[in-house]
């Protein structure tokens, strides 16, 4: 059996060369229905993950912003007259080598100290309230364009 004959020997009506070939197609057109859907799933990754990355750049802007305000020289100043609060005198100051002598000297309480537990109440008005501009709008449901 030559290898002409192999192209035109039959199988039910169809010729081994086009068994074969549409074999090879039908696989091609597999691999790529599979591909085009692996990476379809990958893109959508892609997009969740940048979103969240977006989002944390946006909440991480929000956050600087609130330090910096929470920084300024005049707010401290202000929360420090409204308290009362008085410069360190220089005779209070001290170096970090001496800080262990000050603590030798420290007196040890005499009786334990026990903590009067707080109200619920005032702890919930320290708690930080949810602010919701701080929450970037979702994106259009068309997507970007």
């Amino acid at each position: 059996m030559s290898f002409m004959e192999l192209f035109n020997k039959r199988v039910r009506g169809f010729r081994v060369v086009e068994v074969v070939g549409l074999g090879i197609l039908l696989t091609l057109v597999t691999g790529v229905y599979l591909a085009k859907t692996f990476a379809g799933r990958e893109r959508q990754e892609i997009a969740r993950i940048q979103q969240e990355i977006d989002e944390e750049a946006v909440r991480k802007r929000l956050l600087e912003a609130e330090v910096a305000h929470l920084e300024q020289p005049r707010r401290i100043e202000q929360l420090a007259q409204m308290m009362q609060l008085q410069p360190i005198a220089a005779d209070h100051e001290i170096t970090e080598d001496a800080l262990i002598d000050v603590a030798r000297r420290r007196e040890l309480p005499r009786a334990p100290v026990t903590a009067v537990p707080e109200a619920t109440d005032a702890l919930a008005a320290d708690a930080p309230e949810a602010v919701p501009e701080d929450v970037p709008p979702p994106p259009p449901a068309g997507g970007p364009r």
